[in-house]
């Protein structure tokens, strides 16, 4: 795939092949895919952008360019990321034999992505507040939150991607099993009975939200329209 522009900004895709300047203060950008996938999964990203990087080997020894992207005010919030994408590849050889299978993976965290984080593959897109943390700003909490928000987008390489859904019935599934491999990730990373109190809490909050949500969206629908109530 090629692109042209003519702003000065950063292309970012899986697998750079090529790049270069054109006639009248253009240049361009091309990038090779290698492997198939759904569309939900192809990223393409332009923007003033400024990164930080470093690199991984494989356990057969392949050498992977890590690289987060962010805004510039945002390059000193990026440490902890980049230490948990590297805790989370290694435990995905240690714990499923999975191997990283490009050469280069990328995070992108931008102050107004409109999502938490999507896994596209090689090219995860992040919103700045799941992915940077900075020691005299963020809490523990913040600190164990993102570890595993980027080891759950770097899991789906093969639990999303690599091994995706059949159809949109199947999304459950991709989701279920990989929510699993980044709840034992933490459990091993961190404290496995804290790690079972926190997603055993956040399952009855969740439960006790969907009890309760006929009868919220009643009262809001009622209030809106000024609609009497009535009680049981």
């Amino acid at each position: 795939m090629a692109i042209s522009n003519a702003n000065r900004s950063y292309w970012l895709m899986v697998t750079p092949v090529e790049r270069g300047e054109l006639d009248g203060g253009r240049h361009f950008a091309t990038w090779e895919d290698p492997h198939p996938k759904p569309s939900y999964l192809f990223a393409l990203v332009a923007g003033n952008l400024h990164s930080v990087e470093d690199h991984f080997t494989t356990m057969s020894g392949r050498n992977i360019t890590l690289q987060i992207w962010v805004e510039k005010d945002n390059l000193d919030k990026t440490e902890h990321a980049m230490a948990s994408l590297k805790r989370a590849m290694v435990w995905d050889e240690q714990a499923y034999g999975r191997e990283y299978d490009l050469d280069l993976f990328m995070i992108v965290a931008v102050n107004d992505f409109n999502m938490g984080a999507m896994e596209n593959k090689g090219l995860n897109i992040f919103n700045s507040a799941a992915v940077l943390t900075h020691p005299q700003t963020a809490t523990d909490a913040a600190f164990q939150n993102v570890e595993g928000i980027v080891a759950h987008e770097y899991f789906h390489n093969w639990s999303g991607n690599r091994v995706t859904c059949r159809d949109w019935f199947q999304l459950s599934l991709k989701e279920g099993f990989t929510v699993f491999r980044d709840q034992c990730f933490s459990a091993d990373t961190n404290s496995a009975p804290v790690k079972r109190i926190q997603d055993v809490s956040f399952s009855v909050r969740h439960s006790l939200l969907r009890m309760l949500a006929p009868r919220r969206t009643l009262f809001a629908l009622t209030t809106l329209l000024k609609l009497p109530t009535s009680t049981p």
